[in-house]
């Protein structure tokens, strides 16, 4: 029994790995920039350059994959910055 429960929690660890990788491929392959999208139409270039080096666009491909599973692990510093701020004023 507990080999087939070591079995079922590999493959579980195995498809959520390639589910992973497939979502951050489909997320960095799709068109646009995503800092010039941030930074908007009228942006110099310089300031789609940071924003490309904050958010880590710069990276290769593997670091950013790695940044990117440490942030939906919940170590990101962004997400709990974001996940504490409220959306609407205190009364």
């Amino acid at each position: 029994m507990t080999v087939y429960i070591f079995r079922r929690v590999v493959s579980a660890i195995a498809v959520m790995a390639m589910v992973g990788i497939f979502v951050f491929l489909l997320l960095r392959l799709a068109p646009g920039d995503p800092a010039a999208m941030i930074a908007g139409r009228s942006a110099t270039a310089e300031v789609i350059a940071g924003i490309r080096e904050q958010l880590g666009l710069n990276d290769p491909m593997p670091v950013q994959f790695i940044h990117w599973v440490r942030d939906m692990l919940g170590n990101s510093s962004t997400v709990a910055k974001a996940a504490s701020q409220t959306m609407l004023p205190p009364l």
